[in-house]
């Protein structure tokens, strides 16, 4: 993948996407036994743009900082803060 293919994926537009096109990240399986870089190879590979995808019915559209804390890490912050939530 090029730079400009990878900033292309970054670019694309949320309101633009078409549900049906996009992979359901729900489904995707990878193998957690290999190295990290591989693993998001692998991600990569199975959703095309990892910065655009479907979760259910939804259309995902994702950010990625350079950080130590990891996807998992922020799902769980993001679940907490969720639950604390009075409707």
């Amino acid at each position: 993948m090029t730079e400009e293919e990878f900033h292309g994926m970054e670019q694309a537009d949320l309101k633009e996407a078409v549900l049906d096109t996009l992979t359901d990240i729900s489904k995707v399986e990878i193998d957690m036994e290999k190295p990290a870089a591989e693993r998001v190879e692998e991600y990569v590979q199975k959703v095309g743009n990892p910065f655009l995808v479907r979760v259910g019915e939804y259309a995902v559209k994702i950010g990625y900082s350079d950080c130590q804390e990891t996807l998992e890490d922020r799902m769980k912050q993001y679940i907490r803060k969720m639950a604390e939530i009075k409707y």
